[in-house]
């Protein structure tokens, strides 16, 4: 019967020389470890986040008077709905932890360099946009965490002159955090930062279909991309094929990420949920401490530390635009391996260690 049906799909689509088209006759470079894997992971735990964000959707109702007890009534109530919750919180701060490694891979192997200078691009785009969609998601549960959040960091862009308060207020929906502004967050978590996600998701997999895996600069010497005029696709004929060899490495570490999460949710259940996120969202009782989430708070003490707010905000705005378009920053003719560059390792290892202290710091601050 199994036989018939797998006959059946073949004789229609060509199963069979589909599989072989994008697994076995598709070859990773000598130098794909595991760390060329997170792009892989972090796709799954997109897909992680799509599925249990949907599930909880079904029971979520975005209003204020409501909002909160709909997410206690699918924790306490729902089937499940715990774990499908505690999936998706961990989730979205396993995402950015995974986006955050598989950038600070890419760059240290210099594989942004043509051709792949798009392709570096939609990664940071969707970095940006993940972290938006993770910002728009803390208002949605309606608790003291989420509420205040939302409150320091909607007020952000009003430092700038002349545009800000408006900024500010076109993000809220007016002067203060409401039920207009949990409306317009529900808007942009579940619909429209995820329809551009997805897109951009599509164009960096097609990039990365077309172009072939980038190769390791420190295992085999730098190629001829930088000085080419025409397309031409790295094939690496001489390696493995994708499928089984790389698979299992990919199979490994996606099992990895599932076990990270479920260690959290066994072992370390309120790491990401503190007590305040049980606690319906009061605008007039203000928390004694409030700050956004770890992948947010270097730029938030960043803004602290600085005197001039404008200033603060300009820095961070010439940080995103350079990472974005990093690639035309670096001579196209320099080496791609790390090792002949220490000033590009330098400059890596600066503004990691600059993003760690800041973090650390703003922890405690």
């Amino acid at each position: 019967m199994w036989g018939k049906i797998i006959h059946w799909i073949e004789v229609r689509i060509g199963l069979e020389e589909l599989v072989d088209k994008h697994s076995r006759e598709f070859h990773t470079p000598k130098g794909a470890t595991f760390w060329s894997t997170f792009g892989f992971v972090t796709l799954i735990a997109f897909i992680v986040q799509a599925v249990t964000g949907i599930m909880l959707m079904l029971y979520y109702i975005p209003h204020p008077e409501y909002a909160f007890k709909s997410v206690q009534t699918i924790t306490n109530e729902i089937p499940y709905g715990w774990l499908f919750r505690s999936i998706h919180n961990v989730g979205g701060n396993m995402i950015m932890a995974l986006i955050i490694i598989h950038l600070v891979h890419v760059f240290l192997r210099v594989s942004y360099k043509k051709p792949r200078e798009i392709t570096w691009m939609s990664g940071v785009l969707m970095f940006f946009l993940v972290l938006l969609t993770l910002i728009s998601g803390h208002l949605l549960p309606w608790h003291q965490i989420g509420f205040w959040q939302t409150t320091v960091t909607s007020s952000v862009p009003a430092f700038l002159p002349i545009i800000g308060e408006g900024i500010s207020s076109y993000i809220r929906g007016g002067e203060l955090v409401t039920g207009i502004t949990l409306s317009r967050f529900f808007a942009f978590h579940v619909v429209i930062l995820p329809v551009f996600i997805v897109t951009l998701i599509l164009i960096h997999v097609l990039l990365i279909r077309r172009q072939g895996l980038s190769t390791s600069s420190i295992i085999e010497p730098d190629d001829d991309t930088a000085t080419q005029d025409e397309f031409k696709r790295q094939v690496h004929l001489e390696s493995q094929p994708i499928f089984p060899y790389f698979a299992t490495k990919r199979l490994f570490m996606v099992i990895c990420y599932f076990t990270v999460i479920f260690f959290i949710l066994t072992f370390l259940p309120n790491l990401f949920m503190p007590i305040d996120a049980n606690i319906q969202a009061d605008p007039t009782i203000t928390p004694e401490s409030i700050r956004p989430e770890w992948y947010f708070l270097a730029p938030y003490q960043l803004m602290k530390i600085i005197p001039n707010d404008i200033l603060g905000i300009s820095l961070i705005t010439i940080f995103c635009a350079v990472l974005l378009l990093w690639p035309f920053f670096d001579p196209t003719e320099t080496s791609r391996n790390i090792h002949k560059r220490p000033l590009l390792f330098s400059l890596a290892a600066i503004v990691l260690g600059l993003w760690a202290i800041l973090t650390i710091w703003g922890m405690y601050s």
